[in-house]
């Protein structure tokens, strides 16, 4: 009989925790949409980083030594597809693959006087790019990939 009269919660107490999730619930769904954005991000410096390693693959096996010093060689997305070093990448920002067919991203590789093979990277996504801005230079290299260089297109 005594716990008859204790069961079940106030109409105040029901009031008082629909209020405390309508305060938490945006702050979870802004910090859960940041960290999609970062991930997403970081995916698509990944799939840089995945146009590199295809590269470096393409060179080892072709053996690009016969670059002169200070000079340089263009391979393209639609190349590193062709010769079956890279799958077709997927935008990570909206889904879509990228056609290998059209796309115009590329790995430039130039020879340095030491003979050292040096990697940028310009990597065009539907709705963002791995590339700056620049004329002289629009790669970026390997070693600066970030999500700090990526921009809308």
């Amino acid at each position: 009989m005594l716990l008859r009269g204790n069961s079940g919660m106030t109409l105040i107490e029901l009031l008082a925790v629909i209020v405390i999730f309508g305060v938490v619930s945006p702050i979870v769904v802004i910090a859960v949409l940041q960290l999609i954005e970062k991930s997403k991000e970081r995916a698509f410096v990944s799939d840089a980083y995945a146009l590199y390693e295809a590269a470096r693959l393409y060179v080892g096996a072709e053996k690009v030594e016969f670059l002169p010093a200070r000079s340089s060689a263009l391979l393209t997305y639609r190349q590193l597809v062709e010769e079956g070093l890279l799958h077709p990448l997927q935008d990570p920002f909206t889904g879509n693959v990228l056609p290998w067919e059209t796309n115009p991203s590329y790995v430039l590789i130039t020879k340095g006087e030491d003979g050292s093979l040096n990697y940028s990277i310009c990597l065009k996504g539907e709705t963002k790019q791995l590339c700056t801005y620049s004329d002289t230079s629009p790669e970026v290299p390997v070693e600066a990939l970030s999500v700090e260089q990526i921009h809308d297109q």
